[in-house]
């Protein structure tokens, strides 16, 4: 993903951008059209990021080892921390999905 400073956009303003981005994603009717928003948005290797990042979590979730994590996905532990502390002290986003997702 391209390099930027964050402090060159007011936070009001980053706030304002992600609601508007995320109304945005709430307009997609099918999983279809998102699936081809975030292949016009994202190359591949930013979509295997976000994807990689989802599968630790339920990794996290269903209690694998770093280890195992790290071997089955090629993920770095610093990734893995990441994940785990967002998952834990974040704002519950990862956990809601996880939830959605195995729900059916």
């Amino acid at each position: 993903m391209a390099k930027y400073n964050p402090n060159k956009i007011p936070y009001v303003q980053q706030d304002a951008y992600l609601e508007n981005f995320c109304e945005a994603l709430a307009k997609l009717k099918t999983k279809e059209d998102l699936k081809d928003f975030l292949k016009d948005l994202m190359n591949r290797q930013e979509r295997l990021m976000f994807v990689r990042r989802l599968q630790i979590a339920d990794y996290l979730v269903k209690e694998w080892t770093y280890s195992d994590i790290r071997k089955k996905l090629k993920v770095g532990e610093n990734t893995i921390s990441r994940v785990a502390r967002w998952l834990n002290f974040g704002r519950n986003g990862y956990k809601k999905i996880l939830e959605r997702k195995f729900k059916k």
